[in-house]
């Protein structure tokens, strides 16, 4: 009895005692890992020009944060998004790079760009992290999809030369303007979207199918209202000197003149309401269905 009681004693002193250090190990191992990928997207991005230098920090900053709390469940959907997005603008043919000149958007990407498509999901990482529920995930693939489907809108819509016009006057508008919309561009963000859905499928499975369905929507309804947003409350500006409608505060050297929407709604505060929509979709879908 005495030796079985002091076998008990041991075994409960070695659980206190080894546990800590196998937690502190394994922490130590993920937070290296972390830290290699974090590095390995950040280096590979700044030297093939995603991103400028700060927007690289921010990227480091990111994916520190969805990998190191939520592993390559988290991160393969806006691995892809961000992979995959900044090739398509890479690929784009330099002759119709002329919508550069005009749309806000532009490469190499900045910290501000980063966060307003990426900031939703690294709040909705943590949240999971303290309060795990699989419904915080399919709000996270949502706002991807939506940003994804936003982004291809404009890559592929602009591939090449195509009739694009504003949402909401159906009025024929610059190629690539926030507002506008094309068949081509259209066609992107169904690819868009659909393809951070599949990326989910892994973690989801074919039994939630009908989530990879929502998922899709979900993008779909976000570059939706990011088109009526850019058509409506964007600021648009018109350039002094060559007298184009552009995105650009700045155009030509000279400050331009705000013409129409609100000059604190940039493309980036429309990127960030694009993600919150998309999540918001996706969480009432789920809900609803």
């Amino acid at each position: 009895m005495f030796q079985e009681g002091n076998d008990i004693y041991t075994k409960l002193v070695f659980f206190f005692i080894v546990t800590p250090f196998v937690i502190i190990k394994f922490s130590i191992s993920n937070f290296l890992l972390t830290t290699i990928l974090s590095s390995v997207i950040s280096i590979l991005s700044y030297n093939f020009k995603f991103l400028n230098f700060r927007g690289t920090v921010a990227i480091f900053l990111l994916a520190m944060v969805i990998f190191g709390l939520g592993g390559w469940k988290w991160t393969i959907p806006i691995l892809v998004f961000f992979v995959l997005s900044s090739l398509i603008s890479k690929l784009k043919r330099k002759n119709l790079a002329i919508a550069e000149k005009y749309i806000e958007k532009s490469t190499p990407r900045n910290h501000i760009q980063v966060f307003a498509n990426g900031g939703i999901g690294g709040i909705l990482v943590i949240l999971n992290y303290f309060f795990p529920s699989e419904l915080f995930y399919i709000v996270f693939v949502s706002s991807i999809a939506a940003v994804c489907a936003d982004t291809w809108s404009t890559e592929i819509g602009t591939f090449k030369q195509a009739v694009t016009v504003n949402i909401l006057s159906f009025k024929e508008v610059q190629q690539g303007i926030s507002g506008g919309v094309s068949f081509p561009g259209t066609i992107g963000g169904v690819l868009g979207a659909s393809i951070i859905a599949a990326s989910s499928l892994l973690w989801l499975g074919l039994k939630h199918i009908n989530y990879v369905i929502f998922i899709i929507f979900a993008g779909m309804i976000g570059n939706l209202f990011d088109s009526i947003l850019g058509a409506s409350l964007q600021a648009k500006y018109k350039c002094n000197v060559c007298s184009k409608i552009t995105e650009r505060s700045f155009h030509c050297g000279q400050n331009s003149l705000l013409i129409k929407g609100f000059k604190i709604i940039n493309n980036d505060v429309v990127n960030f309401a694009t993600a919150a929509i998309g999540g918001l979709f996706g969480f009432l879908f789920i809900q609803i269905f």
